[in-house]
């Protein structure tokens, strides 16, 4: 790999690697600016994370997706646009609405048979987002660390490789830990499908010509907290 051929000259000649300072601050703002367009893209996780039926919508959505593309039909994406609405999106005219309200059914189903994996996917916003912040942090703290052993230009090259590769690794795991601890909740004592409606468009949002899609309405009986503050059998 490139990476690990520059670093080896980084630490072997590190002269010859004082031309890595202006790249390095490049794709630093390449990345800071990229943060903050991702960030941009996905306002929603500021108020699903403070909106516990919003969050269990979101598992629902994302179920639903799953279950169909175990059915062999081919869903393409989703988003939740309210505390009891979500949309999942098809490729071509889709099946019935029927087909996808007896998989949005066989999802809530099966989250509550214990398949708590159903709700969380690597495809979800959060983990994109996370993505972006994760990479930049990487980057931040390959600079910290440099200031703090007094590097150079060199050191900072090899921090900011060691640290992308650590990222790497573990990029899809922090996106789901993500989505559990702040988007997705499969927190929920029962839920129902109240009916399905295919749309052109949801929320402001215009569906493409290639693809159908469904706005999937339910109701969840959230879990009462030990606090009480939430009351069994109050529908959401």
């Amino acid at each position: 790999m490139l990476a690990d051929v520059l670093v080896v000259v980084a630490l072997a000649v590190p002269a010859a690697a004082s031309y890595l300072r202006w790249p390095l601050l490049a794709v630093y703002a390449v990345v800071s600016f990229a943060v903050w367009k991702r960030l941009e893209r996905h306002p929603w996780i500021a108020w699903i994370i403070r909106a516990p039926a919003t969050r269990i919508t979101h598992g629902l959505e994302h179920a639903t997706l799953a279950v169909l593309e175990e059915m062999g039909l081919p869903a393409r994406h989703g988003f939740t646009h309210g505390r009891r609405h979500f949309v999942v999106a098809l490729e071509g005219n889709g099946p019935s609405e029927d087909v996808v309200r007896a998989a949005a059914q066989r999802a809530i189903d099966r989250i509550l048979a214990g398949e708590h994996g159903l709700a969380y996917t690597p495809g979800c916003g959060t983990s994109d987002a996370v993505s972006a912040v994760t990479l930049w942090l990487v980057y931040v703290t390959a600079a910290v660390c440099t200031l703090l052993v007094d590097g150079s230009t060199p050191i900072f090259f090899v921090l900011s490789v060691l640290a992308f590769r650590l990222w790497l690794a573990c990029d899809t795991a922090l996106g789901l830990l993500a989505q559990r601890l702040l988007t997705v909740s499969v927190d929920f004592a029962a839920a129902r499908v109240v009916h399905v409606t295919s749309r052109r468009s949801v929320a402001g949002h215009i569906a493409p010509v290639h693809e159908t899609w469904f706005e999937v309405v339910v109701e969840v009986e959230v879990r009462a907290t030990h606090g009480g503050l939430v009351a069994p059998g109050v529908l959401s």
